[in-house]
Formats: C-alpha cells, structure tokens, sequence
C-alpha cells in the first residue's frame, strides 16, 4: 500500500505542514535548527499555490522605564508585595490583569503573556539593548534594532514610505544593517513631520538642477574611490527625494479620523501613535515602534503606574480592535514590552527599583496563539517556578512569528560574523498558533 511522502508535493498550509511534521517526528522537529526550514519550505509552498506570502507587520509599543509585572499583567493582590490593586480574572484559571487594565483584561482570549521573562540586565541602558536587540550588549558589534531587523527583512525598499517608523524616543540603531533601516521618526503623532518637505514650494526643475549638482560633486568622491558610502548616500537622497513627493505621505495626518474614534485611542502620545501606527500600516509600512515613557516608577509607583495603565489600555485595546476589523490583526505582530520589572518589595518612597529576575511581555496578532500564558512567578513575584523564557528565546519567538530566518549570517565588523537572532534562543512553540 502506498503511502503520502511527508513533504507532499501537493501546496500545504502552515498548520496542516506542521500537524503532519509533528505528527509524524514529534516535538523534536519544533528545535531551533528546525524552524527556519520550516519556515523556509512554508513560503515555498505559498509560491508554489501561486501567490505570494502574505505580509508580515511588526509594531512594538515600548513602555520605557520598566513597567511594573504587578501592577500590569502578573498581579499579586493580598500579599506583602502585591500592592493597593486588585487583580481581573480571565476566563482562563490562574490568569488575571491588574485592575487598572480593565479593556486589556477584556481582550484576553486575543492576547499572551510571557510572565517568565528574565536576564542579568539590570541598567537601563544595557537592558534597553538586550531587549531591543535580543543580544547582550557588546561594545565591538553594533547590534540592529527589532525594527531594523523587520525592516531589512521584510520591508520593500521601493516602497515611498519608510519599511520603519519610530514614533518618540530616542531612534534605536539599524546596526550592522546600514543606516537605510534606521527609523524614521515621528516626535508627535499628529503634526507636521520635521523635515518632510521644504519650507517653501520648489519648481520640480529647480530641484532636479540641485540633484544633479549633488549627482557632479558625488561623482568627484567616487572616482577617488568612495564608492560605498556615496552609493548609499545617493540611495538615501533618493529615497527622501521619493518620501517627499509622495501623496503617501497622507498617512502621517490625522486630520481624517473621526473624533470617536480618536477619543477611544486617548488623547496622548501614546494613542494617537498607535491611531498612526494603524495608518502607516495600511500604507504599506512593516515596522512602528512607538515609546511610552515614564515606567522607571522608584517612587510613587501605585499613583504613577495607575496613570500610565491609564494610558496605555484604552490605547492598546482600541488598536486591537481596530486591526482586527480592518483585517490587519492576523498579519501583525504586536508586542508590549519594557527593559525589566519592578521589585516585589516596595521601598520606602512607596516606590519600586530594578528588577530582571522575572517580568512579562505581552503579545497579540501576528500568528500568535490567543489566550496563552507561558511561565509562572511565586505567590509573592520574587521568582520564576514555571517555564523559564530567556531574552533569546522572546526573539527566536519574533523571528518564527514573522518568518524570518534568524540563522542568517551578516559579518558584523570586519572578520566578525553574527547570525540575527541569537543561536542559544528558541522559540516558545506554545505561542505560535
């Protein structure tokens, strides 16, 4: 009797190709080795059905400063270092949000959590690199940035729109990537972009002129042997010159939206970044990261982590929403994340310190599997008793979510090569739907 060849010939869906190599070789085949081939044989069999993959979309929204795992999503109500707030249960036992996320605590069932988060990365700086990059901090390589790495990935470089946007903050690095997937930022979602067009209006003639006065003098450089960088000055004066005269650029005005739906976002940097994130979405970008500062609560952290939750609920729940109506949800891979946690015991200016010993990342869209937890703290948050997840791991989960290969190889430096995602991770298959 014949028998079908575990890799059929025949175009597979994502879920039926990993139900059979499960099936058929057990969890074994979901090691890190294994999950670039298998993402690589998905696209293929995507080209093969005669369409393209559908696009992947990344959008971070980092809360900048550490958020507090009990104030936020792994509370600790009636216990010595669970704070004033109560906790919202789910629908699934043993999970609940704080209180001061109620709309979140709505969405469950489209989100997960990773309460097992954990790192040696205790200063700001160093453990804003760690979890932007998904490597410890090395002074002798330059690292890109999470967006960089969608970006350079997954982005179109002859799209009109920059593949990344960074709205507030300090604009992360593109590393080894090269400065053409660095971010473009947006300081306020909203108004005018600096520096998107001219102060006064140019005759497209007058501005040819200038370009090919550049073009002349660039000439001069290359011939004495600057062929790299004025190559990629000239791509990147191209590039704005495209940004700049692009109708797409609409995409940056919120003028348009209905008041509704703008009060539901909030009247904050946070909400009406994530209402232009959902925007530049539609537009074609493929990576927002957007900065919500204010979480490095040592002191007052109840009052202050209250009027950030504040914020960042409303926000985060109607963007859900709204991509899942408009049919972005699916292919858009949202993460909320800080550098660390906050310290069960709380000091004596009613604050909370540093804490990488153990806090949460949330996720959603993007093929994550809703209403997952992963990891588990003690009764008091002082240390991880279920499911230990690694900063690496977090980013191998990234990569297969966007179908990325993280194994790739890109020399670093000069005789240093470095693969993108961090070898020593891998991915937290029961995230993945």
């Amino acid at each position: 009797m014949s028998r079908r060849p575990l890799l059929a010939t025949a175009a597979l869906s994502r879920r039926a190709l990993l139900s059979r190599l499960v099936g058929a070789c057990g969890a074994a085949f979901l090691a890190p080795g294994f999950l670039p081939l298998l993402q690589r044989h998905a696209r293929a069999q995507e080209a093969a059905a005669g369409g393209a993959p559908t696009p992947r979309r990344l959008v971070l929204v980092w809360l900048e400063g550490g958020p507090s795992q009990l104030e936020t999503f792994d509370p600790k109500p009636g216990t010595a270092t669970g704070g004033p707030f109560r906790a919202l249960p789910t629908e699934r036992a043993g999970w609940s949000f704080s209180e001061r996320l109620p709309k979140l605590r709505d969405r469950a069932g489209k989100l997960a959590v990773v309460r097992s988060l954990h790192s040696k990365e205790g200063s700001h700086a160093r453990a804003r690199l760690l979890l932007h990059t998904g490597f410890v901090p090395n002074p002798s390589v330059a690292y890109p940035t999470l967006g960089s790495i969608v970006a350079h990935q997954l982005g179109d470089p002859a799209s009109e729109l920059p593949s990344f946007v960074q709205v507030a903050g300090p604009p992360g690095s593109p590393g080894y990537l090269g400065v053409a997937h660095a971010p473009f930022l947006v300081a306020r979602p909203g108004a005018k972009v600096a520096n998107l067009a001219p102060e006064r209006a140019l005759e497209r003639a007058r501005v040819d002129r200038r370009d090919a006065l550049r073009e002349a003098l660039d000439g001069g450089f290359e011939a004495e042997g600057a062929h790299a960088a004025v190559a990629r000055n000239r791509e990147q004066q191209r590039r704005a010159r495209r940004l700049a005269e692009s109708p797409r650029t609409r995409a940056f005005e919120l003028d348009g939206e209905s008041a509704k739906l703008r009060q539901a976002y909030g009247d904050t940097t946070l909400g009406q970044g994530l209402l232009l994130a959902r925007r530049l979405l539609e537009e074609g970008v493929t990576a927002v990261e957007l900065h919500h500062d204010g979480w490095d609560t040592h002191i007052d952290n109840f009052p202050k982590t209250a009027a950030l939750c504040d914020e960042l609920d409303p926000a985060l729940a109607t963007f859900l929403d709204d991509l899942e109506t408009r049919g972005l949800l699916a292919d858009t891979l949202v993460v909320c994340m800080g550098e660390f946690g906050r310290t069960p015991a709380i000091s004596a200016r009613n604050g909370r310190d540093h804490w990488p010993v153990n806090y949460c990342a949330l996720l959603a869209g993007g093929g994550v599997k809703g209403g997952s937890v992963v990891g588990a703290t003690d009764e008091l948050g002082q240390s991880i008793v279920e499911r230990p997840v690694s900063v690496p791991d977090l980013f191998a989960t990234f990569a297969a979510l966007l179908r990325i290969d993280g194994s790739q190889e890109f020399q670093a430096t000069p005789r240093r090569p470095t693969t993108l995602v961090d070898p020593d991770g891998a991915a937290i298959t029961e995230l993945l739907a």
